[in-house]
């Protein structure tokens, strides 16, 4: 299950009703559009412990971390919003290797349709929202 859906939860709250609901596996959101909010990319980045112990928390339980997440646009014209979500995808990668987490799930990302463009290009859906 894609774990943004409890974002409401605390990550032992929503660990907690995931198990309960009869799952066996978590995709966390680790940045971007997703959010982080059972994630704390740069603790865990930070601290082996924090690592140690947030995967513990997963694997007590008897689930698994399918995949992490963190749809950005690395492509964004937006040159602020394209270096974040650049950086979340670089983070999310080191992070999924040092648990060994098999799966990253991300975005490719959508550029403008000039050199001036203040929006993404992509005209197929309203979503997210700047691209309305």
């Amino acid at each position: 299950v894609f774990t943004v859906l409890f974002s409401n939860k605390s990550f032992e709250e929503m660990l907690d009703h995931v198990k309960a609901s009869g799952l066996d596996a978590v995709e966390i959101g680790t940045g971007g559009y997703p959010g982080n909010a059972h994630c704390p990319l740069d603790e865990l980045l930070e601290d082996e412990s924090k690592r140690k112990d947030y995967l513990n928390a997963v694997t007590a339980r008897g689930l698994t971390i399918s995949a992490f997440s963190c749809h950005g646009n690395p492509l964004s014209p937006d040159k602020a919003f394209a270096k974040q979500s650049d950086e979340t995808l670089r983070k999310t990668i080191k992070l999924a290797s040092l648990l060994g987490v098999p799966v990253v799930n991300g975005f490719s990302g959508t550029p403008g349709d000039s050199e001036d463009a203040k929006q993404p290009n992509w005209p197929v859906v309203a979503w997210p929202t700047e691209y309305a």
